[in-house]
C-alpha cells in the first residue's frame, strides 16, 4: 500500500511531510498547532479553509506512514471544515480503502460523484487502479468514471476504464470467498470444493515462497478462477496460456477435466510472479520473472533437455528476451524464450545458490540497475551469465 500512497502523492503534487521528512512527534506538534488555529477560525472563513487544507496535508503524511486511523481522523476533520475540498475527499476515500473499510470508502466515492467537488482527475485515476488491484471492479469503474467526469484525458486511464467495464460484465455472476491470505472470485460453474483445493495449493506455495524471499504479500491476494476462456479472449491472451498475473492471479479452469495437478502448477507459477513483483518492487526483468515462475511451479530442465529443446535455435541475449517473453509474438519464439529463462535460473540456482537468487530479486527493489545488482549478488555480468549458462548446458557459443 505505501507505494500506492506515494504514487497518489506524486500525481497530486501533495506537499505534506512524508515519513522521511517528519517523525511522528513532529507531525503531532504540527497537528496540535493547526488544531489551535482551527479553534479560532470561523466556519466558512478563508482561515477555516486554510486550516482544512493543512489538515488534509497532514492526513496525507500519515497515509504515507500507513497510519490509516490517524489519517482518517484528520481527513474527516478537513472535509468537515471545507466540504468543497475535493482533494481531501479523495484522500479520505483512499484512507478507507487502505484500511480495507470498503463500505465507508464507497460512501465517500459516491459522495464525490454526487457533489463533484473540484479535485485533480489523477486522484481518481490512482484510486481506480487501487480498487482494480483489489478486484473491486465496480468501484474501479466508478473511480475511473469520476476521472473522466473531472476532465481527465489520459488515454491509458480511459482504456483501463473501457476494459474494466467489459471485465465487469463478465463477472456479474461470480461468487466470492476469502480463504486464508487469498480473496477468490470464481464463476458459478466452478465447484466450491475445487476453490478450496486451489486455496490449499496456494497456501502451500505461499509458505515456500515467503521463506525463500523473506517476505509476505501485503493484504489478501486476489485470485480469479474462470470457467472457460471468455476473459482470456477479452484480454487477447493466447490460447496456449492458462494463467496470467497482472496484480491478480487469473486462471482458466475446466471443472471435471482431471487437470487439477496442472491447475496447482499454474497457481504456483502465477503466485511466484506476485512474490517477484513484491520483492523487486516491480523492477525484475522478464527473464528473471518467467524463469523463477517456472522454477517454482516445479519445472526443471537438465542440460541434455536444454540442448534438445534449443537445437538449431538462435539463443537470445537478456535484452532480446524482454520482448520475446511478452507472449505477443510467434508461439515458437515465445516458447524458446521461456526455455532460456528457465535454464538461466536453473544455472544460477546451481552455480550461486538459492540465497543469491533471492538476494538478486530483493536487491533490485533498492532501485539499482539489473547489471549492477547481477554483479553484486552473483559476481557475474550479463555476458558472463549467458556464457556460463551455455557452458553448463553444453550449448557452446552461438
Amino acid at each position: 500500500m505505501p507505494l500506492i500512497v506515494l504514487a497518489f502523492s506524486v500525481v497530486l503534487g501533495a506537499g505534506g511531510a512524508g515519513p522521511r521528512e517528519a517523525g511522528a512527534a513532529d507531525l503531532e506538534r504540527r497537528v496540535a498547532a493547526v488544531h489551535r488555529r482551527a479553534a479560532r477560525a470561523q466556519a466558512g472563513s478563508p482561515e477555516a479553509k486554510a486550516v482544512a487544507g493543512e489538515l488534509s496535508e497532514l492526513g496525507s503524511a500519515y497515509l504515507e506512514r500507513s497510519e490509516t486511523g490517524r489519517a482518517i481522523e484528520l481527513l474527516e476533520e478537513a472535509w468537515g471544515l471545507n466540504s468543497e475540498d475535493g482533494l481531501a475527499l479523495a484522500r479520505l476515500t483512499l484512507a478507507y480503502v487502505m484500511a480495507e473499510d470498503y463500505s465507508f470508502a464507497r460512501f465517500y466515492l459516491d459522495l464525490a460523484r454526487e457533489q463533484e467537488p473540484r479535485a485533480p482527475p489523477d486522484a481518481y485515476a490512482v484510486l481506480g487502479g487501487l480498487y482494480y488491484s483489489a478486484n473491486r471492479l465496480e468501484e474501479a469503474v466508478l473511480a475511473w468514471e469520476q476521472f473522466e467526469r473531472l476532465g481527465g484525458e489520459d488515454p491509458a486511464t480511459l482504456a483501463k476504464l473501457s476494459r474494466a467495464r467489459a471485465e465487469l460484465s463478465l463477472s456479474r455472476n461470480q461468487r466470492f470467498r476469502e480463504i486464508g491470505g487469498f480473496l477468490f472470485s470464481y464463476d458459478a460453474g466452478i465447484p466450491p470444493a475445487l476453490v478450496e483445493r486451489a486455496a490449499e495449493s496456494l497456501a502451500a506455495s505461499e509458505r515456500e515462497l515467503s521463506a525463500f524471499f523473506g517476505l509476505r504479500l501485503p493484504g489478501r491476494q486476489p485470485v480469479i478462477l474462470y470457467e472457460g476462456r471468455r476473459y482470456f479472449a477479452l484480454a487477447s491472451i493466447p490460447d496456449w496460456v492458462s494463467g496470467a498475473f497482472d496484480g491478480k492471479i487469473r486462471v482458466t479452469v475446466e471443472p471435471g477435466s482431471g487437470l487439477e495437478a496442472d491447475l496447482a502448477m499454474v497457481l504456483a507459477h502465477e503466485l511466484a510472479h506476485a512474490f517477484v513483483r513484491r520483492a523487486s518492487r516491480d523492477r525484475a526483468p522478464a527473464w528473471l520473472h518467467e524463469g523463477l515462475a517456472q522454477w517454482w511451479e516445479g519445472k526443471r530442465l537438465l542440460p541434455a533437455e536444454l540442448r534438445a529443446a534449443l537445437a538449431g535455435r538462435r539463443l537470445l541475449s537478456l535484452s532480446e528476451m524482454e520482448g520475446s517473453l511478452s507472449r505477443k509474438g510467434e508461439a515458437a519464439a515465445v516458447r524458446d524464450a521461456y526455455v532460456e529463462a528457465l535454464g538461466l535460473v536453473e544455472y544460477l540456482m546451481l552455480a550461486r545458490g538459492p540465497g543469491a537468487v533471492a538476494c538478486l530479486v530483493r536487491s533490485l527493489g533498492r532501485g539499482a540497475g539489473v547489471e549492477a545488482v547481477l554483479r553484486e549478488e552473483t559476481g557475474l555480468s550479463s555476458e558472463e551469465l549467458l556464457a556460463g549458462w551455455k557452458g553448463w548446458a553444453g550449448l557452446g557459443p552461438r
